[in-house]
């Protein structure tokens, strides 16, 4: 297996996440970081072992040796981040969301196509080995057709301690923090969608708290999800078949098993993840990159522009 160069670009928590979770994945090398501070960026590669400390992204792109650029910047700087990256001839994993619209994202898609390169939006729930069963088990008709699906998303976040989260000119707000998990859930387990509607509260920011959505699937199925920051609920997924139902009973943005229940049985699928979770997306972008998994994305571009125009839904 040949060495690819990752390059991580902003020094944050989720930026350490995948750090960390790099030397998990065969073939990955730690090889540079880049943050708009320098001192930042040397830190953050001494901690996690990265050979290169850059001050500006721009020396990252002009890296001849990085293949792929990691991008853990604030969501409203992903657009930019992504089609510089790719301009350069630089591969492109970005964090969730990927940008601010369908419209954004669908632009950055047709850049990477048209540079031959591969870019996917690092959605890391669709990876783990848990969701990916659940997906395994509705496909193979184990309970026949979906027919209702539920998902909520709802944990307090205080505007003290992440401030970035309710300030909308860092794309702050409940959709695209949470709300991209319920949704991105539905899609992967009930299929793509028809129609939505919302009942939203926005905060006193500006950006949206609190969000229940109905969603009607293409196959007549239909969803109820909820997502927001004002309330704690458990973070579970269920969808329910025809014969039968599959249920994440919580955490289901990084599962670490799935529960089977038919009208006879009930059976629990035990599927602990790596490198915290963030290592199967690597991978899983390591294989796209290599023509693995016959070059189809566990989380395609279709559920990424998709996914944004129903989030983008909630204020039209």
């Amino acid at each position: 297996m040949s060495t690819l160069n990752w390059a991580i670009i902003g020094t944050g928590n989720i930026a350490g996440s995948m750090a960390e979770a790099l030397a998990h994945v065969p073939g990955a090398r730690r090889y540079a970081v880049a943050s708009r501070k320098a001192d930042k960026s040397q830190a953050f590669a001494a901690q996690w072992g990265f050979d290169r400390a850059y001050g500006n992204y721009g020396q990252v792109y002009a890296d001849p040796d990085v293949d792929i650029v990691y991008v853990a910047t604030p969501n409203a700087l992903h657009k930019k981040n992504i089609l510089g990256a790719l301009a350069a001839g630089k591969h492109v994993l970005c964090e969730k969301p990927m940008t601010l619209s369908a419209d954004d994202s669908q632009q950055c898609f047709d850049a990477a196509a048209q540079s031959g390169l591969v870019l996917m939006e690092a959605l890391w729930s669709a990876f783990f080995p848990a969701m990916q069963k659940a997906i395994e088990l509705v496909s193979s008709g184990k309970i026949g057709t979906p027919r209702y699906l539920d998902a909520r998303f709802v944990s307090f976040r205080d505007p003290m301690s992440h401030p970035n989260l309710f300030d909308p000119a860092l794309g702050g707000g409940a959709s695209q923090d949470l709300g991209i998990y319920p949704v991105a859930a539905a899609l992967l387990l009930a299929g793509p969608v028809q129609s939505s509607s919302a009942q939203v509260v926005m905060g006193a920011t500006g950006v949206d708290e609190m969000v229940a959505m109905s969603l009607t699937h293409e196959n007549d199925a239909v969803s109820q999800i909820a997502f927001g920051f004002r309330a704690e609920l458990p973070i579970a997924v269920r969808v329910v078949g025809d014969i039968g139902e599959i249920e994440i009973a919580e955490n289901f943005h990084h599962p670490q098993s799935v529960t089977l229940r038919t009208k006879d049985r009930e059976r629990i699928f035990d599927l602990p993840s790596i490198g915290r979770g963030y290592a199967h997306e690597a991978i899983a972008f390591q294989n796209l990159i290599g023509g693995g998994l016959s070059s189809e994305s566990l989380w395609p571009a279709s559920f990424t522009v998709q996914c944004q125009r129903i989030l983008q839904g909630l204020y039209s």
